[in-house]
């Protein structure tokens, strides 16, 4: 009877200490530095680099469709539409540095549509150069005045449906959003905003220790996952308003959240195309029942969303019970990021 008391003891202290290591760093492969670096250049670069890729392709599809309006190039530019907007909100999930402060996120992603506005902008004699559509209220350039012009109200447009205004301000928005892209691809690059972030602790401007470099993370991670459930989700939920939805034209909301979940995995794993070292390897350290947990949760997300099987302008009247199934399973997730990981970024790094 001892020797299993014995036993049985030792057996929950190994446990406790693989669930939560102490400070020794002996069997440690990473560092701080390694971590803030490969987040910089795999994930933030990486996701924004393909975004302005694509970006420039969107332009190159919608010049080729104003020149020659054929169906199979409406439905060409319809899914270069999709694969840039697939690397925008896969980069929602860290919506800081010049992102933010350049006030390039609604300059690129703002709705709904203003129809009026629009219809104003499109019957005006205005030249639909870069600094006129830089002038235009953010809901009329971007991703969704793109979208509503290639898919319709309805989205069923055909090609004999537009017009000639309208491929000059579809061009304009196309070229506006393209250097938007490139913007942001350069503005992480080594000498940019690079440095400022991978120098925390060490002369950042922005960031004058390692944990507020890694507490941005963190957040970021978490703020996306609040405006997925609280906004996206829950606008038009609550006010039964498909109006509201995120990307109504073109049916891709669902798309769109799922996209935006995948960000914070992103953010987590330090992967977007290349991987890292990351704060899963931070996390997997000192603590791996939390790095179960937050991939649990992370999975848990992804897989609420794709149970909604009607786009999102529908499923808020027809399937009410999975979208508030993906609201709470986007908030567990939030509430992990924000209490226990942020915990731990403050009890291990300085």
């Amino acid at each position: 009877m001892i020797k299993l008391k014995t036993t049985l003891a030792l057996f929950i202290l190994s446990i406790a200490f693989v669930s939560c290591k102490k400070d020794d760093s002996s069997d440690k492969d990473f560092t701080n530095k390694e971590i803030l670096n490969d987040f910089s250049i795999n994930v933030a670069q990486g996701t924004y680099n393909d975004l302005n890729e694509k970006a420039n392709l969107l332009y190159n599809g919608i010049d080729a469709l104003a020149s020659n309006p054929t169906s199979t190039q409406l439905e060409q530019c319809r899914q270069l539409w999709k694969d840039s907007r697939k690397a925008w909100e896969q980069s929602e999930g860290f919506l800081f540095g010049p992102v933010s402060t350049e006030n390039i996120d609604p300059r690129i992603d703002t709705w709904p549509v203003d129809y009026n506005s629009l219809d104003s902008v499109l019957n005006s004699s205005a030249i639909f150069d870069d600094a006129y559509i830089n002038s235009l209220d953010d809901a009329l350039k971007g991703f969704h005045p793109i979208e509503y012009l290639l898919w319709g109200n309805n989205g069923t447009k055909t090609t004999a449906e537009f017009t000639p205004r309208q491929f000059e301000y579809l061009k304009a928005l196309a070229a506006n959003l393209k250097n938007l892209s490139q913007e942001l691809s350069n503005s992480w690059a080594p000498g940019a905003y690079h440095d400022v972030f991978t120098e925390a602790g060490n002369g950042s401007a922005e960031y004058s220790t390692e944990q507020a470099a890694f507490l941005e993370m963190v957040s970021g991670m978490a703020a996306i996952c609040e405006e997925v459930a609280d906004g996206k989700i829950n606008d038009p939920f609550t006010a039964q308003d498909a109006s509201l939805e995120e990307s109504p034209f073109s049916g891709n909301s669902i798309t769109d959240f799922t996209n935006n979940i995948i960000s914070v995995e992103n953010v987590y794993s330090g992967k977007y195309i290349t991987q890292g070292k990351s704060l899963e390897d931070f996390v997997k350290f000192y603590n791996l029942s939390l790095d179960s947990d937050i991939k649990l949760k992370i999975n848990n997300a992804k897989s609420a969303l794709q149970s909604i099987t009607v786009p999102f302008g529908q499923a808020i009247f027809t399937q009410q019970t999975q979208v508030t199934n993906a609201q709470q399973a986007i908030n567990d997730l939030r509430s992990v990021l924000e209490n226990d990981l942020t915990q731990l970024v403050k009890q291990r790094i300085q």
